[in-house]
């Protein structure tokens, strides 16, 4: 069952990260599983994206800019721009922070469930939701089942906080 859950890594330097988590298969658990959101390959291409989304804003605020009568203008949409701007600085640095941790650390993502580090994670084609690029023992593809049972409320969200090698500090859950 979806369960809100939050992956918040605290760093040596006393940073906190939050981040999200990531489907795969625990091979110790023998199952599909919620996984770290740890991939160093997913962080690097989301953290140029990002980035490339930024310099696009900044050079289409650069335009608005020019002369006296634009800038009187097109001021609402500026402002808009650097407020965008704004968060995607933040976004950049969370994905720097994670992409760190990702780089530096010497195990897998871990299993949420065992805290295993022997997983393997999953993408599933979009067409037919098979798994691709994973092959269970018996030899066959997983497959999704999308589960449209629509939002669960009833949950609290639950946010482990985690060191850098993904090894659980504590547990916390969302007061309601």
């Amino acid at each position: 069952m979806y369960r809100p859950i939050v992956i918040r890594y605290m760093t040596a330097n006393g940073n906190a990260v939050e981040t999200g988590r990531a489907k795969g298969w625990c091979f110790d658990c023998a199952g599909y599983a919620d996984i770290e959101d740890i991939d160093p390959e997913v962080l690097g291409a989301a953290l140029i994206a990002k980035e490339c989304e930024r310099a696009e804003a900044d050079q289409r605020r650069i335009a608005l800019s020019h002369g006296f009568v634009q800038r009187l203008r097109n001021r609402t949409e500026r402002g808009n721009l650097r407020c965008g701007i704004r968060w995607l600085d933040d976004e950049i640095a969370v994905l720097r922070e994670l992409l760190g941790i990702a780089r530096n650390r010497r195990s897998k993502a871990r299993c949420l469930r065992c805290w295993s580090a022997s997983t393997a994670s999953l993408s599933f084609d979009p067409q037919d939701d098979i798994a691709r690029d994973f092959r269970h023992g018996c030899g066959g593809h997983l497959r999704i089942i999308h589960d449209h049972a629509g939002p669960r409320f009833f949950f609290r969200r639950k946010t482990y906080v985690l060191n850098e090698e993904g090894e659980c500090l504590g547990e916390e859950l969302e007061n309601t």
